[in-house]
């Protein structure tokens, strides 16, 4: 399984499960792209009991391209967004207000690695 595949088939709904009133109170959704072999499309819907579906919603609120070493950073909490954004590492479109939210939900999982294990 890919980082990508573990973080979107299993870290996260992990999460989702441990904070789902945190995940309930926010609007929104967030589509992914992870680029390259490894890599992957997801959307995540924050206030729906089965948030995670595999392909990329074009009409999410805030649609994301990865590369893999991006993506990675991003899940560690450790990404520079505007330096990966300059370097084209990541796109966005949307609303990044949701991006913020995500990354403080996602916060539990930066600062405890919650036995992330990407393979």
């Amino acid at each position: 399984m890919s980082p990508a595949q573990s973080f979107f088939q299993r870290l996260l709904p992990g999460l989702v499960v441990a904070r789902f009133d945190d995940f309930l109170a926010t609007r929104g959704s967030v589509a992914f792209e992870v680029r390259g072999p490894t890599g992957g499309r997801w959307t995540f819907h924050f206030a729906d009991p089965d948030p995670i579906r595999e392909g990329f919603d074009e009409a999410a609120d805030l649609c994301l391209v990865f590369d893999a070493d991006a993506f990675a950073a991003f899940v560690e909490g450790s990404l520079d967004a505007p330096d990966a954004v300059a370097r084209g590492a990541v796109t966005a479109r949307g609303d990044v207000e949701l991006l913020g939210a995500l990354g403080v939900l996602l916060m539990p999982l930066q600062r405890d690695n919650l036995g992330w294990d990407a393979t």
